[in-house]
Formats: structure tokens, sequence, C-alpha cells
């Protein structure tokens, strides 16, 4: 399986996700369309372009899965950090939870020196926990450790 053939399958599942959940949305009528009508217009060509993509690809070549592998190891490191961060979220609070967030981001997935990651995540997660929660005035979760 080659790139084309892969993206045309991503294509293809993001179509079928968004089609599932924008039918559930109200069409509306011809003249005044709902909130189902974009979504589901784009599901609709993400599914034929997703489909289209993988069947024009007709050569048959052998699947390097060492390959695949080493370019799916970065984007599932991040989903499974961005899914921790959901989970934390309520329990830690924001604070924590980005700053842990942003920690494992910069050391596992960008391979920063551990004292650069540190920094640069007590940093970040400070700042943006200062922006959104003083200056826009934000609600975010406080967890355990209320500041």
């Amino acid at each position: 399986m080659n790139k084309e053939r892969a993206g045309g399958l991503i294509f293809f599942f993001a179509g079928i996700y968004g089609l599932i959940f924008s039918i559930q949305l109200p069409l509306g009528e011809w003249n005044q369309p709902g909130p189902a009508a974009f979504p589901l217009c784009i599901s609709i060509l993400l599914c034929i372009s997703g489909t289209l993509r993988f069947i024009q690809d007709k050569g048959k070549r052998e699947i390097d899965w060492r390959g695949l592998v080493k370019k799916l190891a970065t984007p599932l490191q991040i989903v499974v950090l961005t899914g921790s961060f959901i989970l934390a979220l309520d329990w830690l609070g924001y604070l924590a939870t980005s700053s842990l967030y942003l920690f494992f981001l910069f050391l596992w997935v960008s391979h920063y020196r551990l004292w650069t990651a540190v920094a640069l995540a007590i940093i970040l997660g400070a700042g943006s926990s200062y922006f959104f929660g003083k200056v826009l005035a934000v609600q975010f979760p406080t967890g355990l450790w209320v500041l």
C-alpha cells in the first residue's frame, strides 16, 4: 500500500464518519438548507474522492510495514497524548494538564532536551492559563490543585 491508497482510505473513512453524524442533523428545505446540508455534501465528496483515489492506483506493490509503522509513530504519539490530556483535564485541572501535555509533547514527540522541554512546558502552560483564564476569562476545570 502506497501513500495514495492510504490517503484514499483515510478520506473514505473520514467521509463515512462525517456521513454518520451529519445524517442525524435536520436537512431543512431546498430553499432553506438546514445544518446537515454542508457536512453531508462534504462527507459525500470525501467518500467519493477517497474511493476514486483508492481504485485509481492499480499498481500492485509490496506493503512496507516497517515504513508504515515509522510514518504512523508520530501521529499515534500525538493521538495518545491528546487523549490523555482530555481524560486528565477534569481531574488535574487545566494548568497541570496543559503543562504535562506540553512537556511530553516536547520531550517524547519533538525530542527536545529535558530541561528545554521542562522550561517550555512551564512557560507555555502558565502563559496559556493566564491568557485564557485572566485575559479572556475562560472557565477552566481547576482539578485537584486550585490556584
